[in-house]
C-alpha cells in the first residue's frame, strides 16, 4: 500500500476488523472497508465512483479473493498472492478474459531472483525518504514462538510479527 501511495495511486484499503483498519488508514489509504462486513464491495465501488478498482491485490483468497475479483474495474489486474483464508482464489481465464481483467498469480515471483538487487535499492530508497515504513505489530521473545505463530495463524496480529533473538 505505500508504495502504491508513494506511486501517487488512490487506495482503499481492505481489512479484517477496527484494528486493521484503523492501521490501513493510518498508513495512508483514502478509504478503508472491512471485509468481513457483507456489502464491503459495495463500498468499494461506491469509493470508485462504480467503476471497480484499476488494480486489486489479493492476498486473502477463497471468496473474498474471489469477491475482489468481481469487483474489479474493466480492463483492470488482479493479483492474486496470498490465501490467509485457507483457499486461494480460483478464476478461471475465460471469466477473466471475459470480463477483461488480467488475472496475475504467485507465478510472478518466479522472476523474482533476477530483480532482487535493483528492487531492494528501490525499497531502501523509499525507505530512506521515509515514504515506506515498516510496520512491525508485534515482537516475540524466541521462546514464545509458538505464540507468535497462533497470532498470525488466528490473524489478530498487525502488521509483520518479529521473533526476538
Amino acid at each position: 500500500m505505500q508504495l502504491c501511495l508513494a506511486a501517487g495511486a488512490d487506495v482503499i484499503g481492505a481489512a479484517r476488523g477496527p484494528s486493521k483498519g484503523h492501521l490501513v488508514r493510518q498508513l495512508g489509504a483514502g478509504a478503508v472497508v472491512d471485509y468481513a462486513e457483507p456489502d464491503w464491495t459495495e463500498r468499494v465501488l461506491d469509493a470508485t465512483g462504480h467503476a471497480g478498482p484499476n488494480v486489486v491485490f489479493d492476498g486473502v483468497g477463497g471468496r473474498i479473493g474471489r469477491a475482489a475479483f468481481e469487483a474489479t474495474a474493466r480492463g483492470g489486474r488482479s493479483s492474486i498472492h496470498g490465501a490467509s483464508s485457507g483457499e486461494v482464489t480460483r478464476i478461471e481465464a475465460a471469466e477473466a478474459q471475459e470480463r477483461d481483467v488480467q488475472v496475475i498469480g504467485i507465478e510472478q515471483l518466479f522472476d523474482f531472483p533476477a530483480h532482487v538487487r535493483r528492487w531492494a535499492t528501490q525499497i531502501m530508497a523509499h525507505a530512506a525518504t521515509g515514504s515506506l515504513r515498516p510496520v512491525i505489530g508485534q515482537t516475540f521473545p524466541l521462546e514464545r514462538a509458538a505464540d507468535a505463530h497462533r497470532a498470525v495463524e488466528n490473524r489478530t496480529a498487525l502488521g509483520k510479527t518479529l521473533l526476538l533473538l
